[in-house]
């Protein structure tokens, strides 16, 4: 007497390509998120009689490649840089001052406006760029 044996059959589904599919797609999820801009939302703030801050005032130092200097739209010479920030400065008591360059700009002559306006006391300076977009 034969005893057959009886074939199992698989009943279920394979998870493995579902498991790479939703792998995959996490991956994209977390690269194009950190790269997609967000937009800021206009809020229109209550203003308050009793404000202890001091208004801010900010300083936007240009370097051009032909060496034109600007402080805040006002072309002036390079070496009266330090004595058009302090005086600034002695006007309002907080200050902030963006340093926007060509790209052409030798980057000494960054470091040389980064330098003058330590010197002044500044205490907040920033350097501004530009957002690249890659389009396809």
């Amino acid at each position: 007497m034969k005893i057959k044996k009886e074939r199992s059959t698989k009943t279920g589904i394979d998870m493995t390509p579902m498991i790479d599919v939703v792998f995959q797609l996490l991956t994209f999820f977390m690269i194009t998120s950190t790269v997609i801009k967000t937009s800021a939302i206009n809020v229109d703030l209550p203003s308050a009689s009793t404000s202890d801050a001091a208004p801010v005032r900010v300083a936007v130092v240009t370097l051009y490649k032909d060496g034109t200097v600007k402080l805040n739209d006002q072309i002036i010479d390079f070496n009266n840089l330090g004595i058009e920030i302090a005086a600034l400065k002695t006007n309002s008591s907080d200050i902030v001052v963006t340093i926007q360059g060509d790209k052409s700009v030798p980057y000494e002559k960054v470091i040389q406006t980064m330098d003058i306006v330590r010197f002044t006391g500044v205490k907040k300076m920033s350097l501004a760029t530009m957002l690249k977009e890659n389009k396809p």
